[in-house]
């Protein structure tokens, strides 16, 4: 594999805090507004991402503005030996843990990527997963330190709305260490149906509600 191909995952321990929508919004903005060359690793055993990809695939005669491999997790490090070297940044969409850090195949999927990204949803039993979970990206950041290989982890919140929950669950993680976005998500329609063919810059409100983490995200992770 090359060595500037970017890995990347937007993760979380818990399910249904919406990684592999902002995985999908984040890798076709960089595609058409970046012109970078992306794929989508799917390594849920729902196939979320996949199953959209087909869906929308057959809606169109031209090609997505990305790819996406539908891997289990213990043949993604043999993948990527192979065929990284193809892309410019892959997004490993990482599936839940169901046992925290004894889920090994689950954890080791973290090792392969250089950067991190943790959508927080602002109620009580996300930030305890979402804590769990910094934890883990820590030992991981520490053990990548010691092999001589970067690692950069960050939270957001997503789905933001007006409820006090969303500044209580911001400050509890900035507590714990995790380095959160100046910008978020906010809980819309728009942000719930992404496509693999438009990018949602491409729209008067998705390029205003969108561009600004957009830009942090490239910012903070150099893209």
């Amino acid at each position: 594999m090359k060595n500037n191909t970017r890995i990347i995952s937007v993760a979380n321990s818990k399910g249904g805090v919406g990684k592999s929508c902002v995985s999908i919004l984040l890798a076709v903005a960089l595609a058409k507004r970046k012109k970078k060359k992306v794929l989508i690793i799917d390594c849920d055993s729902q196939g979320s991402v996949m199953e959209m990809y087909e869906r929308e695939r057959a809606q169109y005669e031209e090609e997505p503005a990305i790819e996406v491999e539908e891997l289990t997790p213990r043949k993604v490090q043999t993948f990527l030996k192979r065929f990284g070297g193809d892309y410019d940044v892959i997004f490993i969409d990482i599936p839940r843990m169901t046992d925290k850090k004894k889920d090994t195949a689950t954890v080791m999927l973290l090792y392969n990527c250089d950067s991190v990204l943790v959508p927080v949803v602002g109620n009580e039993v996300d930030v305890l997963s979402s804590q769990d979970f910094a934890e883990i990206l820590s030992e991981a950041a520490e053990d990548k330190k010691n092999m001589g290989d970067d690692f950069k982890f960050y939270g957001f919140i997503n789905r933001r709305n007006q409820r006090k929950s969303n500044e209580v669950a911001e400050k509890a993680m900035k507590k714990d260490g995790l380095k959160m976005f100046k910008n978020s998500l906010p809980d819309l329609k728009i942000f719930t149906h992404p496509s693999f063919y438009k990018s949602i810059l491409e729209s008067v409100e998705g390029e205003r509600r969108f561009e600004p983490f957009f830009k942090e995200f490239c910012r903070k992770f150099k893209l």
